[in-house]
């Protein structure tokens, strides 16, 4: 900080160091603004941060790893579990293994003042060992739409800032995304759509009611021909049948398990080859536009022309 010549010869030079001594002051308490910072877990839990963190460990879910990213805290990722939604800008973090048994001595090395994500069972390893894990969203039924999207994004822009003026500009920036997509399909025909995932032996998962993915659907002037079921519920492919969508949504990495099921060539939209795969990590995560625009495109290719 530069100082006016005039007002250093005004000033003495014990008066001089105090103002040094204030203007660092008032720097270092600018870069911990917030600290400490003191919240509420999925499980009731208090997790508290005595200071900024510049070492951060996420287990999983993806969500996390976008939300750091968006917020400007990559750099800050040291550790990350394996998984092939991974935001590339963080794909350099050590990894941990997998979401569900990471590993925990590598956890330890890598010393860390806060880890994102994980089980209750590993939380209760890192608590043992004094290393503070935030993860929000286990208890009950998890996410069910934006409101709870963007409530997860304000804690975790709380958590790694201190504050959560980033996370607020990310969340009107969603808004205005979403809203401009919403406007382009205005009047579009109501699509019945499927929003599934596929587990390791074909079987299927829907995604229902009361789901980040139902809100998508249903902004996207689309029926989720699942709605009557509430959350993430196990579904059969008779039931798929029974169903008839015109649009299937799956995860991309699932998408073969659910082609390669040859009895559901009567489904209408594996008739007419209208099954997709979206990254399904950015589904509660803070890019919600993207997610809601990769559904419109898919559903009403029509309202986004090449």
């Amino acid at each position: 900080m530069m100082m006016p010549t005039y007002i250093r010869l005004l000033m003495g030079k014990r008066a001089m160091r105090w103002f040094c001594a204030f203007v660092l002051w008032a720097i270092a308490g600018t870069a911990q603004a917030g600290f400490p910072v003191r919240i509420t877990d999925g499980e009731g839990r208090t997790v508290e941060l005595a200071k900024q963190p510049q070492r951060i460990v996420v287990l999983g879910p993806a969500l996390y790893a976008y939300m750091l990213v968006d917020l400007g805290a990559a750099s800050r990722v040291v550790g990350m579990t394996q998984s092939s939604d991974n935001p590339i800008e963080v794909q350099s973090a050590l990894p941990l293994g997998q979401s569900l048994a990471p590993d925990l001595e590598r956890i330890v090395k890598l010393q860390p003042d806060l880890v994102l994500g994980g089980t209750e069972s590993v939380h209760k390893q890192l608590a043992a060992l004094s290393i503070v894990a935030y993860a929000g969203g286990r208890s009950g039924a998890g996410m069910q739409g934006s409101q709870d999207v963007f409530a997860l994004l304000r804690t975790v822009g709380q958590l790694v800032d201190g504050d959560t003026r980033s996370a607020e500009r990310l969340i009107e920036q969603t808004r205005a995304e979403m809203a401009a997509i919403e406007s382009k399909l205005h009047g579009s025909s109501r699509s019945r759509v499927a929003v599934l995932y596929a587990g390791p032996r074909g079987n299927l998962f829907a995604a229902g009611a009361e789901t980040p993915e139902d809100e998508l659907v249903e902004r996207c002037a689309a029926k989720n021909v699942f709605g009557h079921l509430r959350h993430h519920k196990p579904v059969s492919v008779e039931e798929l049948l029974r169903q008839q969508p015109d649009v299937i949504l799956i995860d991309q990495n699932q998408l073969p398990l659910l082609t390669a099921q040859t009895v559901l060539q009567s489904v209408p939209a594996v008739r007419s080859r209208r099954v997709f795969g979206i990254n399904a990590a950015v589904h509660g995560s803070s890019r919600l536009g993207l997610a809601l625009r990769s559904y419109a495109q898919h559903i009403h290719p029509s309202a986004f022309p090449p």
